[in-house]
């Protein structure tokens, strides 16, 4: 496909430097209350370098590569994984075009915002998109007023769920990673925060596991207001005392008190179905839905309400049943493309209209031994629980500023000892990972083992 004219997309002057992860850089727009999302690519080192990337990234945009790389993503968020995850925690996308000379002043402006260690990537030219603004409330109305200020809580919760194969492991993965983080210099202490803990369902699990997040924030906790960052790593724990007592509006009770009031209201947030119109599943396979069945009922016990957010979550990382050790033994014997699987699967789910996409994804990891060699589908499992495992949610909130009983009836007001508020969840960080993954999380893993086995010995 051959594209030769795009529009640009006029970046708003207010723009705010949200954050960035390993792939993406993230812009706030506050008055469209939309999220830029930028994607990175590896910065060049030297000269000659850099002449071939100048050249080959004309030619890669000349020949509509980078458009339509972005547009298969954003069709492998809309298809495959908003509705794995439910289209009411997952906001639609658009894509847009940023030119080159926009990068380049985006590059510059963002220079001395962008953290050290994020710098050895820059700014792809070509590939940016657009998405709701989770640390904003919807722009609806509500028969009541609220408080002015917006309040957001994002947190990257992590892998709660454990393979089979890794069941023998001391601890989770993340539990495991914090001995390795600890050693490259990336952490001060080890966290206590445990990713099991909060997929339990268990009130007082779920509170510790919060109250954790709280103490030790690492890239995993954030608190914003008005969309602007509030709290998080690096931040000394009295910004969060100053958050909770403006977030309740209250100076007269003890910070302890505050904290586990705060953390119960996360724990009703994250347990709670927010759907407006409940979807039955008439899927015509029933695959998963049967091995999902037998799973919980005898292998993983969680007291995940259905629907809520940490069971949608949940469902799709518990695709991957067998864990890396096999998934990397299949791609040993291929040689893959990073994205091959994306199309194929997209065209894999047209083709079975009326199967649910969790029994497609796991007819595909149960294929034929035969078949197996020749489709690197059988990979999807694994590839699309990452993603689940990597993604981020955030809670939005607004304070009710008017006591009414007609408040609790509607289903995105939650109450407390200090007041109702008004609450959104969205869940973000959503896009395909390359088949590397699978031989990243290898080497992880063994760098984990490595480190826990030193640590213990």
């Amino acid at each position: 496909m051959f594209i030769s004219s795009t529009e640009e997309f006029k970046i708003p002057p207010n723009w705010v430097y949200r954050g960035e992860g390993n792939c993406n850089v993230v812009l706030s727009l506050p008055n469209e209350r939309k999220i830029l999302r930028i994607r990175k690519t590896k910065r060049t080192t030297s000269l000659l370098s850099w002449l071939l990337n100048w050249i080959t990234d004309i030619l890669y945009w000349y020949c509509g590569n980078a458009l339509n790389e972005e547009l298969r993503d954003l069709t492998f968020y809309k298809k495959i994984i908003r509705p794995l995850i439910g289209i009411n925690f997952v906001c639609d996308a658009e894509q847009v075009f940023l030119s080159r000379k926009q990068i380049k002043v985006l590059e510059d402006e963002l220079a001395h915002q962008r953290p050290g260690y994020r710098k050895n990537k820059s700014l792809q030219y070509g590939r940016a998109a657009l998405f709701d603004d989770y640390a904003l409330l919807p722009d609806e109305f509500y028969p009541f007023p609220l408080s002015n200020n917006t309040y957001a809580i994002e947190i990257k919760p992590k892998q709660g769920w454990i393979p089979f194969s890794e069941k023998h492991l001391p601890k989770c993965t993340f539990c495991l990673n914090q001995y390795v983080k600890k050693e490259n210099g990336q952490i001060n202490s080890i966290s206590s925060y445990c990713p099991v803990d909060l997929f339990s369902g268990e009130p007082s699990r779920m509170v510790s596991a919060l109250k954790a997040l709280i103490d030790s924030p690492q890239n995993n906790f954030k608190v914003f207001k008005n969309g602007e960052l509030y709290y998080g790593e690096n931040c000394e724990i009295e910004l969060f005392k100053n958050f909770i007592a403006e977030f309740f509006r209250t100076e007269r009770e003890t910070y302890e008190t505050l904290v586990r009031e705060f953390c119960v209201l996360v724990k009703q947030c994250l347990l709670t179905n927010f759907a407006t119109i409940e979807k039955t599943n008439n899927c015509n396979m029933k695959l998963f839905c049967e091995w999902n069945k037998i799973i919980q009922e005898n292998s993983f016990q969680t007291k995940l309400p259905k629907g809520c957010v940490l069971e949608r979550i949940l469902s799709v990382q518990m695709l991957d049943v067998e864990g890396n050790q096999y998934y990397y033994k299949l791609l040993a014997k291929k040689k893959l493309g990073e994205y091959d699987y994306v199309k194929e699967l997209v065209k894999e789910v047209s083709r079975r209209p009326g199967t649910c996409l969790k029994c497609i994804v796991m007819m595909l990891g149960n294929i034929d031994e035969k078949i197996m060699r020749e489709n690197h589908l059988v990979l999807v499992p694994y590839l699309i629980s990452a993603i689940a495992k990597d993604c981020s949610l955030m809670l939005t909130f607004k304070k009710v500023m008017e006591v009414n009983s007609d408040n609790y009836g509607m289903k995105n007001v939650i109450s407390t000892k200090f007041g109702d508020y008004v609450v959104n969840v969205g869940v973000f960080d959503l896009y395909p990972k390359p088949v590397s993954t699978i031989l990243k999380h290898r080497k992880k893993m063994k760098k984990i083992l490595e480190t826990w086995a030193k640590n213990e010995a």
